[in-house]
């Protein structure tokens, strides 16, 4: 009996091990998770529960939306069903920060004023576009928009942000569309997203991107026009109970770099032409400059590729597009329900002296030396004012503004954009570790 026993006890010990670590993939769902599930008394590193996690929240943000209430999902549709989207109903900072800091209505109405003028609903194409000029396609910097990412297709990547109904009606309530507003800390289940797309002209394999028609401003025009989009990007940032400094998780589309290189890729040529140092382009205009490679400068976590292969198999069953797609990276706060715990990397995962992709190429391309520079560092020095969400702190109005402008000057006197600033002037100095 007891030389029976003792290999069944070190058979069920290995069993339970391997069930904290492969997550059983049960079909992901239209409702996102309250928060991240993790057993009790769990000793190792939690980053399986956290992934898992991330791809349900992924699973839900890209789910088709109830036709009569954005941003919500269509319960009964299914992941191979076309948009628009969750998150691309969710209100976009357009809709939010109104010109003249007007209040922007409820969730349910329609924009006052819109970038491109015409469009009446998101529902039927997505705007994406900025009424400061060009803001949506430059990448986010230390207070000021830094330069544009060029695809390999020649055009440039755009960015959108979106908040869900809890967000928006937080800055709503709060008046946090005005600079002057007291600081207030979103509720839980508040989820702001930031997507980035590219046109489709010219795409090897626009079967492995999700679609999308679109408003965009043409650069040389200054006009809108509808284009097909596709989806390489998306920043899912969700606020809960055990992480009160927010839950950070990133994905893109799989064609998105060479991994390894050097292979063509949506933002790669497929020579052995290096990625620059840095950004070659200070700003967009209205002739498109070449484009340059793009890598990926720190690998993908071994345990989040092991949890993309799992979800990426159960969706090339569903012949679903969302198989194309893949975590990069969750990032999250060692703390349990300890919010005055700053965001910084000692007390985060990945946080100091990491060696794991801490950024999404296609919208912190240049930021992927340092983790001083990552998503939870950066958003940590607009924690107190904004809690941690930068669009707050650069779009909202003071009382004598009349219109929004992206690279105001009053920028240059925000504390946190300033802290922001001297932060990656000391990373672009300081040898890499």
């Amino acid at each position: 009996m007891k030389r029976a026993w003792i290999p069944l006890a070190v058979s069920l010990l290995l069993s339970q091990s391997l069930a904290t670590r492969a997550q059983p993939v049960d079909p992901l769902g239209p409702m996102p998770p309250a928060d991240v599930a993790i057993p009790s008394g769990f000793p190792g590193n939690p980053i399986d529960f956290f992934d898992d996690y991330s791809w349900r929240l992924f699973g839900a943000m890209v789910w088709p939306a109830d036709p009569a209430r954005p941003g919500d999902p269509k319960a009964d549709a299914g992941l191979s069903a076309t948009g628009p989207l969750v998150f691309e109903t969710f209100k976009s900072n357009a809709d939010t920060f109104q010109p003249g800091g007007a209040d922007p209505g409820g969730f349910d109405a329609v924009a006052a004023a819109n970038p491109c003028g015409a469009p009446a609903s998101r529902r039927d194409a997505l705007v994406i576009a900025a009424f400061s000029k060009f803001e949506e396609l430059h990448q986010a910097g230390f207070g000021e928009l830094v330069g544009p990412i060029i695809a390999q297709n020649k055009r440039y990547v755009r960015y959108l942000t979106g908040y869900n109904r809890i967000a928006y009606d937080h800055v709503v309530t709060n008046k946090l569309y005005l600079k002057n507003a007291p600081p207030r800390d979103f509720p839980n289940g508040a989820i702001v997203t930031k997507s980035s797309w590219i046109e489709m002209r010219d795409i090897a394999h626009p079967e492995r991107f999700y679609r999308r028609t679109a408003w965009i401003i043409d650069p040389a025009t200054g006009a809108c026009t509808l284009q097909e989009m596709g989806l390489v990007g998306l920043h899912l940032v969700q606020k809960t109970a055990s992480r009160p400094q927010w839950t950070w998780s990133t994905f893109e589309q799989a064609d998105t770099v060479p991994e390894p290189p050097p292979a063509p890729a949506t933002f790669h040529d497929g020579s052995a032409a290096p990625m620059p140092a840095r950004n070659p382009y200070d700003q967009a205009g209205a002739v498109v400059p070449a484009p340059f490679n793009i890598t990926r400068i720190t690998p993908i976590h071994p345990a989040t590729l092991a949890t993309n292969a799992r979800f990426q198999a159960r969706l090339a069953q569903q012949n679903s597009v969302w198989r194309f797609y893949k975590l990069v990276m969750t990032q999250w706060p060692l703390g349990v329900a300890t919010p005055q715990t700053p965001g910084n990397p000692a007390n985060t995962f990945p946080g100091t002296g990491a060696t794991t992709a801490f950024a999404n190429t296609t919208m912190e391309t240049f930021d992927q030396k340092r983790i001083t520079t990552g998503c939870m560092a950066c958003h940590n020095l607009t924690r107190e004012q904004t809690d941690f969400v930068w669009s707050v702190s650069t779009h909202a109005f003071s009382q004598e503004e009349t219109t929004l402008s992206a690279l105001s000057g009053r920028r240059k006197q925000d504390r946190s954009l300033r802290a922001l600033k001297a932060l990656m002037e000391k990373a672009t100095r300081a040898p890499r570790r």
